[in-house]
């Protein structure tokens, strides 16, 4: 009986961790460049010590990974919106370091910095933040992140916004806050040519996340795990039975 207690109770930790990862995922269904997180669980067996040998398969938490597929290309005119059409991050500086993002709403601080996610400088292919010049009344980025500004009715070059990619995708993990980190030497940067995203300016790269489906998934997981304690409500009924017909007296 036992038996059946642990595994139906280990099925019933890992349906919870998968429903507060599609809970998170639709929660975020409307937050730029966001890529879904997808749970990954795998059996363990614990081998059974009687005769005849054997086992029972618990199931455990094994990992998760990124989706790292692309989110549609949403057009909104505004020119400081930036989407990543294709493999790679944008860099940004933070308190705790160079971290990456996918999220391309940027705006320029009132230092002229050019910013990203949460505020932070958005870092150049050369690795150091970028400056707008004074008096600039225009922006122009082209798909190798190449930036022009109009200044006094001039076309003046400022910089490249970088996009980086991994040497290994499993590298990048999420830090909250739409950031994400991985190891910076194992970051590079690339352009078009060279396997990165094309940039495309005056729009931004939808979550990957598709509400209805994680709807859907979300209403089966809670029926399953609803299931898994019906289970476990008739083995326990079975064992109070069981303890009632030994303990009385023959």
């Amino acid at each position: 009986m036992q038996s059946i207690t642990y595994v139906t109770l280990s099925a019933q930790i890992a349906l919870q961790k998968e429903l507060e990862t599609v809970a998170n995922n639709v929660a975020n269904s409307d937050t730029a460049g966001f890529k879904a997180d997808r749970p990954v669980f795998e059996s363990y067996l614990d081998p059974l010590q009687t005769p005849g040998g054997g086992g029972v398969a618990f199931v455990q938490d094994a990992a998760s990974y990124i989706d790292r597929g692309g989110g549609e290309i949403e057009t909104t005119g505004n020119p400081l919106d930036i989407a990543l059409d294709g493999n790679g991050y944008l860099s940004v500086s933070t308190n705790q370091g160079t971290m990456y993002s996918r999220s391309g709403h940027l705006q320029v601080g009132s230092d002229n910095t050019l910013l990203g996610e949460g505020g932070n400088p958005v870092l150049g292919s050369d690795g150091a933040p970028i400056q707008m010049p004074d008096g600039y009344t225009q922006i122009q980025i082209k798909g190798d992140g190449s930036i022009k500004a109009l200044v006094n009715g001039r076309w003046t070059d400022v910089a490249q916004i970088g996009v980086y990619l991994p040497s290994d995708p499993s590298l990048v993990q999420k830090s909250g806050n739409g950031l994400l980190t991985a190891p910076q030497q194992a970051m590079q940067a690339v352009t078009p040519d060279t396997g990165g995203a094309r940039i495309v300016q005056g729009s931004v790269e939808s979550s990957t996340v598709k509400p209805m489906k994680e709807i859907a998934n979300m209403t089966e997981l809670s029926r399953a795990y609803d299931r898994l304690q019906s289970l476990l409500n008739e083995d326990n009924d079975i064992e109070e039975k069981m303890i009632d017909t030994l303990s009385k007296p023959s």
